[in-house]
C-alpha cells in the first residue's frame, strides 16, 4: 500500500504538469485558411505565435499569405520589422523597467500572436488585436511582458492578438514621385495592419473568435495608429470597438512633404526615375540612413513650417486623400462614427515627476471632436497610479497602464512593483477593458458609474489605488 501512494505522488507533479503544459501538435494543432498551425497550452490557453497573416516586397501592397502543406510549427515569436538599434540597454535602471524584448530582425516580418480558451467551438469570443507602441517606427508587438495576452485571455474568455507590420522607411517612405507603381508605398505600414485585420476576419473563428466583435487597442505609437485606422476607407467594418491608450496624435504629414523626403532619399541613394527599382535591393542600413538624412534636410528647407504630427516632420501616415484622409482632421474620422471609443493617457507620461501637460490636451481634443461628431459614446480615462518599483521614480510614465489592462502585473513586476494594491487595480482595469471589448460599454463592478464624456462634463474615470474616482470639468 505505502509503495503504491509513493508511486502515485512521484507520479502526480508530471500528471499536473501535462494538464498546465502542453506542446503536442496533436493536441494544438488548428485550422487556418493557409493550412494548419500548432502552438502550445499554457495552463488552458491556447498559444500560436508567429503566424504568417500576408507576404510583401518591399514598398508594396501586402498580399495573401502562400498557403503551406503540413502542420506548420508556431510556437515562437516571429521576425519583427528592421529598426535602428535600442539604446535604451545602455541605461540600467531602464533595461530593468521595461524588459524589451528586441526580437529578430527581418523584412520577412507580417506575422500575428494569438491566445485564446478555445479552438472552433463556435463560441464567439470578443477578440482585442493589439498595435505596439514605438511611434511609428520602432517596436514589435511582443516587446514588452505586458504585451503577452494569456491572462487576459483567460480572464475573460477573450481571444487577444498581437502583430508585427512594417515601420520607419519600409513601412511609410514615399516614392509616389517616381510612378504609380510605388503610389501606396507611405501606407504600407498601416495597410499592413489592415491586412492583418482581414485575416483575423477570416480566420479568428478557427481560434474561438468573434469576427463581428473585434475591439482594435494600442498604446503611444499604437494608439496613433488606433486614431488612424479610424479615418481609413480600407479598414471601417473590420473593427467594431476602438482604445487610444496615450496615443491620440491627431493630423498627418502632407504629401507633398512626404514626397520630397523620398525624392531626397532617392538622390542621396543615386537613383532616378529610371533606376528607382534598384531601391528595392538596398540593403536596409544604407536606406535608413539615405532616409534620416533625407528628413534633416527636407526638415532645414521647412523649419518655419509646423509639420509631421504638429511637432516635427518624421515617419508616420501621410494624408494622400484616397487611403489616408488624414487622422481627426477635416472630417476624416465621420466615416467611423458608429465606433464606441476608449481614450486615456498616463498622469506623468513623458514629465516625470510633473504631471503632463502634452498628451494630455490631445486626449481632451480628440475626444471632444469624437462627441460633437454626434456618433457612439466615448469613454475617458486617466492612469495616475504611481509605479513604486525604482524607488519611484518613474511615477505613473508613458507606458505604465498596459500592465494593468492586460493583467500582467505580477508577469511586468520590473514596473507595476506586482503589490497587493496593483494586482488590485489591474484587475479592475482588464475587467474595463474585457467590458468595453464585449459591449461597447466600459463600466464594471468595483468601480464608480462611469458616464460617457462630454465636452461640458470632461467626465474622466482616474484610476489609481487603493480607489478609483471619477472627475469632471472644473
Amino acid at each position: 500500500m505505502k509503495k503504491t501512494l509513493f508511486l502515485l505522488m512521484a507520479l502526480l507533479p508530471t500528471a499536473l504538469c501535462a494538464q498546465l503544459f502542453d506542446s503536442s501538435t496533436s493536441a494544438t494543432k488548428a485550422q487556418t485558411k493557409y493550412g494548419e498551425v500548432a502552438g502550445y497550452i499554457d495552463n488552458n490557453v491556447y498559444t500560436y505565435k508567429g503566424i504568417p497573416y500576408a507576404q510583401a516586397e518591399r514598398f508594396m501592397p501586402a498580399q495573401e499569405p502562400k498557403a503551406w502543406q503540413g502542420v506548420r510549427s508556431s510556437r515562437h515569436w516571429g521576425p519583427v520589422c528592421p529598426q535602428a538599434k535600442n539604446n535604451g540597454w545602455r541605461s540600467d535602471g531602464n533595461a530593468f523597467f521595461y524588459q524589451w524584448n528586441d526580437g529578430y530582425q527581418s523584412e520577412d516580418c507580417l506575422r500575428l500572436n494569438i491566445w485564446t480558451k478555445g479552438l472552433n467551438d463556435g463560441k464567439k469570443r470578443p477578440v482585442l488585436f493589439w498595435l505596439h507602441g514605438g511611434g511609428y517606427t520602432s517596436g514589435n508587438g511582443q516587446e514588452h511582458p505586458g504585451y503577452d495576452g494569456r491572462n487576459l485571455a483567460d480572464k475573460g474568455d477573450v481571444v487577444v492578438v498581437t502583430i508585427n507590420h512594417r515601420l520607419n522607411v519600409l513601412g511609410f517612405l514615399d516614392l509616389s514621385a517616381f510612378g504609380d507603381k510605388y503610389k501606396e508605398s507611405s501606407s504600407v505600414g498601416m495597410t499592413d495592419i489592415v491586412a492583418a485585420l482581414r485575416w483575423v476576419r477570416d480566420n479568428i473563428a478557427y481560434f474561438g473568435g468573434d469576427p463581428d466583435c473585434v475591439t482594435i487597442f494600442g498604446q503611444s505609437g499604437g494608439g496613433g495608429k488606433v486614431s488612424t485606422l479610424l479615418c481609413m476607407p480600407s479598414a471601417q467594418g473590420l473593427f467594431h470597438r476602438a482604445m487610444v491608450m496615450s496615443g491620440s496624435f491627431l493630423g498627418s504629414t502632407p504629401q507633398a512633404l512626404a514626397r520630397e523626403v523620398g525624392q531626397q532619399t532617392a538622390w542621396y541613394l543615386g537613383l532616378t526615375t529610371e533606376t528607382i527599382d534598384s531601391i528595392q535591393h538596398v540593403p536596409y542600413e544604407q536606406l535608413l540612413a539615405a532616409a534620416d538624412k533625407a528628413f534633416r534636410e527636407v526638415s532645414r528647407r521647412h523649419s518655419d513650417k509646423k509639420i509631421g504630427h504638429g511637432i516635427r516632420l518624421g515617419w508616420g501616415p501621410v494624408n494622400d486623400g484616397d487611403i489616408m484622409p488624414g487622422i481627426f482632421e477635416n472630417g476624416s474620422e465621420r466615416i467611423s462614427n458608429d465606433i464606441p471609443l476608449l481614450i486615456g493617457s498616463t498622469l506623468n507620461e513623458f514629465s516625470t515627476p510633473k504631471v503632463d501637460q502634452m498628451v494630455r490636451p490631445a486626449v481632451i481634443q480628440q475626444a471632444t471632436i469624437r462627441c460633437n461628431d454626434g456618433g457612439a459614446p466615448v469613454y475617458v480615462y486617466l492612469s495616475s497610479y504611481q509605479t513604486p518599483t525604482l524607488d519611484g521614480n518613474n511615477h505613473a510614465c508613458h507606458n505604465s497602464d498596459i500592465p494593468f489592462f492586460f493583467n500582467n502585473i505580477v508577469k511586468s513586476a520590473q514596473m507595476t512593483g506586482a503589490t497587493k494594491e496593483g494586482i488590485a487595480l489591474g484587475d479592475k482595469m482588464s475587467s474595463v477593458l474585457i467590458n468595453f471589448a464585449r459591449t461597447g460599454n466600459p463600466n464594471t463592478k468595483g468601480l464608480p458609474k462611469w458616464p460617457a464624456f462630454t465636452p461640458e462634463t470632461e467626465a474622466t474615470m482616474v484610476f489609481d489605488a487603493p480607489k478609483c474616482k471619477v472627475t469632471y470639468k472644473e
